[in-house]
């Protein structure tokens, strides 16, 4: 009995150990992963990490990572040659395995960000603003009624066609201030003028959804298999 109690004593010291073990290396990954955030080539700004569930331990011992979750107040991000701004971002990794001391691949990542109006502008190559529930205002400049160009505003509703990786305008409407425009000239207007908007970030990126707010548009994307070196 009394060699029984010993075992059990000598099992709970090495069990207080090991979750001692746990929770320094979690303090330490933690720390240098946190640390790493600010090296990678997208200008992380505040950039914050939280590691998911599950033993860090068991997991490098498997060639793997646990899942991170974070947020980030803003990151420069390449959109059609592109490098713009994306704000208020979280994002969530999973599925990361281990390929060196200095190397990762990310197989399940997950973001979600604002596209402020000036840096959709950017993207579209034309002025976008908010048109008020759930639309955009594209200002376009055309020759119109004997007038050279003319600035006029379409109004639209954005809606993403994820397989084209493009933002298509629908119900589109013109807004000319103090001109009226036959229907079937506006129609012939908007059928010369308006063109989808190219959201193609990377091969591995995927725009899934978006949605528009008065500070821009809310995207929601994915990507698989991203390398991340340190």
């Amino acid at each position: 009995m009394q060699r029984f109690g010993k075992v059990l004593i000598v099992l709970g010291v090495i069990a207080a150990l090991l979750v001692g073990a746990e929770f320094g290396v979690r303090a330490y990954v933690q720390s240098q992963a946190q640390q790493a955030l600010t090296t990678v080539d997208l200008d992380l700004e505040q950039p914050t990490m939280t590691l998911g569930g599950g033993s860090v331990l068991a997991a490098l011992a498997q060639g793997r990572f646990v899942d991170v979750s974070g947020t980030a107040a803003s990151a420069v991000v390449p959109f059609e040659q592109r490098k713009v701004t994306v704000k208020s971002i979280t994002y969530r990794a999973g599925n990361i395995r281990l390929i060196s001391t200095s190397e990762a691949v990310v197989g399940d990542l997950a973001l979600n960000g604002t596209l402020g109006f000036a840096a959709l502008s950017d993207i579209a190559g034309l002025p976008i603003s908010s048109g008020g529930d759930g639309r955009v205002l594209v200002t376009y400049s055309v020759d119109i009624l004997g007038l050279t160009n003319l600035e006029i505003g379409i109004s639209a509703v954005p809606v993403l066609d994820v397989a084209a990786q493009q933002i298509d305008l629908e119900q589109s409407r013109i807004d000319v201030a103090g001109i009226d425009i036959d229907q079937n000239v506006s129609q012939q207007i908007i059928e010369r003028v308006v063109k989808p908007i190219s959201l193609a970030a990377d091969d591995q990126v995927t725009v899934t959804a978006i949605r528009v707010t008065d500070e821009g548009l809310v995207a929601d994307l994915t990507a698989s298999d991203v390398p991340i070196k340190r």
